[in-house]
């Protein structure tokens, strides 16, 4: 099948994404959620305690503690925008050596671990989005492709929407011709909104 991808020098759609294209930016938008849970969970935690903790020195060790996790979570993000992208993405955060005081002050000052601390915070209605987009949109076009193989189960009262519910041949047939016309347009859909996603982890990583 001929590849309709996302050429990101041009900014221009090239036909439609082959299988492993379409599967890859299913898996990377799907990831998207779990991940944002994860990472804005652990920054705000870790942020707030580190606020309360301020008033003392805990506060302080919690706090790089937090900006070195943000620092990996932007270093998997990186990845994961390579492995969608496939371009490399290069971070920014500075290098750590010398003593635990001084990595501390690296770690701190660098404004590298604060924009990874800000996409940590983003990710979340990011991923939140872009799983919805995908598993709705996937969800809807195979829901009706493969209607015929279930809708024998779909309740048969007169308060239904026929398009919907209807276990005629008609209905069935034209909700299969539906099925079948979404699927190139899920597919360019989701190639242009997890490319999207990929440039900007690539933009704010950077």
């Amino acid at each position: 099948m001929t590849e309709i991808s996302i050429d990101h020098a041009s900014g221009r759609f090239a036909p439609i994404p082959r299988p492993d294209v379409m599967a890859r930016d299913f898996t990377y938008l799907v990831l998207g959620l779990p991940l944002g849970i994860a990472t804005f969970t652990i920054a705000v935690t870790g942020l707030s305690l580190s606020l309360g903790l301020l008033i003392t020195l805990a506060g302080i060790p919690v706090l790089v503690a937090t900006l070195v996790a943000m620092r990996a979570v932007a270093a998997l993000e990186r990845k994961r925008a390579e492995w969608l992208l496939g371009t490399l993405i290069p971070g920014r955060e500075r290098r750590l050596s010398g003593s635990l005081w001084e990595r501390t002050k690296v770690i701190a000052a660098d404004p590298a671990s604060w924009r990874d601390t800000l996409y940590s915070l983003v990710l979340l209605p990011v991923g939140i989005a872009g799983f919805t987009f995908a598993v709705t949109l996937w969800g809807v076009a195979l829901g009706f492709l493969t209607s015929p193989a279930w809708d024998w189960a779909l309740p048969s009262d007169d308060s239904t929407i026929p398009l919907l519910d209807s276990t005629s041949v008609g209905y069935s047939v034209l909700r299969v011709l539906i099925g079948l016309a979404m699927l190139p347009t899920t597919a360019v859909a989701c190639r242009a909104v997890a490319a999207g996603t990929g440039n900007l982890a690539r933009v704010l990583l950077r």
